[in-house]
């Protein structure tokens, strides 16, 4: 029989934020362990929250498994690695130090706007082992500064937002970004012409292609539930479009590399579009072994239940061309907030942007009135993808954009 155990412990100091100043310093400190037995048709799992007595956790699990629930899945063996990645005001009172030094400086720089949310560090401790000789640790700690923008004449909740994630403490940057959303949002401009514009997103805003995380669910795919359906092999979209599955943390991935299952990727990467062409849906072991698929390692699920397939990052990979490159001279509509929108089930794509930047590759120039965007899913990432660009936005972590041309409509 295989026996396997999960450990994930979690930590976070957390400062929440309300009208520029500091509200409460947050912390969080939860050990989580899972214990799983295979017997080579079923698994059985039994979990605990904090510190557990692992003889009772083993005789769970041993009940869980007499209820025969179905896993023929091999469990992942032979592999060992190690990883430990550090990051800045992982100690509260630099944390606080640093928050407090920030507000001071927007209190004062742009005192017609209140700020508030959360400036959070954290660190997931991962380790996934068993007696095959499956011995996996992942730390990783990272820093996320995160603010809701609201102008103090304005009825609205909120009207702009800013911050960034990473694992580097960027003061200086994360100023310039806030100020240079502020600065523009106070430059109301006068309508534009509606046609076809550049339309700019941060390359991990999901709204542009939240659609290609259901086209490549792996169930979806291989059932014919999928735009995507039947098109493995075939060229489908540009051939500047290239599209991972990553668990890597350069690409601001915060979580384990390795999925629930131990499976773990050359480079933590696995390519799910290349050039345009469809490879592979993303899958766990029952969809892979199912539906024939290739193994993408994208199991999820709850830490005291069977592994199933679950949700990953997914990232464009970058272009050779800076963001004014792929801008070839031209203004583009930076769109910061976009809610309300969505896919059709057959690819189109419309949103209204309730806060859109004119935008020159360097600046936001000023705040257009609410506009609505709209495309196909072929189109925008077909002919109309200029691409992903190689540099980050005002050197921030994790701030690639993504350009792509779209009808614009005044609201």
């Amino acid at each position: 029989m295989t026996e396997e155990k999960l450990v994930v412990h979690y930590t976070e100091n957390a400062v929440k934020i309300v009208q520029t100043r500091v509200s409460s310093l947050r912390k969080k400190d939860i050990l989580r362990t899972s214990v799983r037995l295979y017997d080579g048709k079923s698994m059985g799992v039994a979990g605990s929250l904090g510190e557990c007595d692992e003889t009772e956790l083993n005789a769970r699990a041993k009940r869980s498994l007499d209820l025969g629930i179905p896993y023929p899945s091999e469990a992942t063996k032979d592999l060992e690695r190690e990883e430990y990645v550090q990051s800045d005001l992982q100690n509260s009172a630099e944390l606080l130090e640093a928050t407090e030094e920030i507000l001071e400086r927007l209190r004062t720089d742009q005192p017609e706007f209140s700020f508030s949310h959360i400036f959070r560090s954290s660190k997931i401790e991962s380790q996934l082992r068993n007696n095959l000789g499956l011995n996996l640790k992942s730390s990783r700690e990272s820093v996320s500064l995160s603010l809701v923008i609201k102008d103090k004449k304005s009825s609205n909740i909120i009207d702009a937002m800013t911050g960034y994630e990473g694992r580097k403490f960027q003061k200086k940057r994360f100023i310039e970004l806030t100020n240079m959303i502020c600065e523009a949002y106070k430059n109301q401009l006068d309508g534009i012409e509606e046609g076809e514009y550049p339309v700019v997103f941060m390359s991990d805003d999901i709204t542009y292609y939240k659609k290609l995380y259901e086209s490549l669910n792996g169930m979806l795919f291989a059932t014919g539930g999928s735009l995507l359906s039947g098109k493995t092999d075939v060229k489908v979209f540009s051939e500047k479009l290239n599209l991972l599955q990553t668990r890597n943390v350069m690409d601001g991935f915060n979580e384990p590399f390795f999925d629930s299952e131990g499976t773990v990727n050359d480079a933590d990467r696995f390519a799910l579009i290349e050039n345009g062409v469809v490879k592979s849906p993303y899958t766990d072991k029952k969809t892979s072994s199912t539906f024939s698929l290739p193994l993408t390692g994208s199991a999820g699920g709850e830490f005291d239940g069977l592994p199933e397939l679950g949700t990953p990052m997914l990232k464009f990979s970058e272009s050779e061309e800076t963001i004014k490159q792929l801008l070839g001279g031209q203004k583009g509509i930076f769109v910061l907030i976009a809610s309300g929108g969505d896919f059709t089930q057959d690819g189109h794509f419309a949103t209204p942007a309730q806060l859109a930047f004119l935008f020159d590759g360097e600046r936001f120039i000023g705040r257009l009135p609410e506009i609505s965007i709209s495309s196909h899913l072929y189109e925008m990432f077909g002919k109309d993808f200029r691409g992903v660009s190689m540099d980050d936005f005002l050197g921030l972590e994790n701030a690639k954009l993504t350009v792509m041309n779209m009808k614009v409509e005044k609201l």
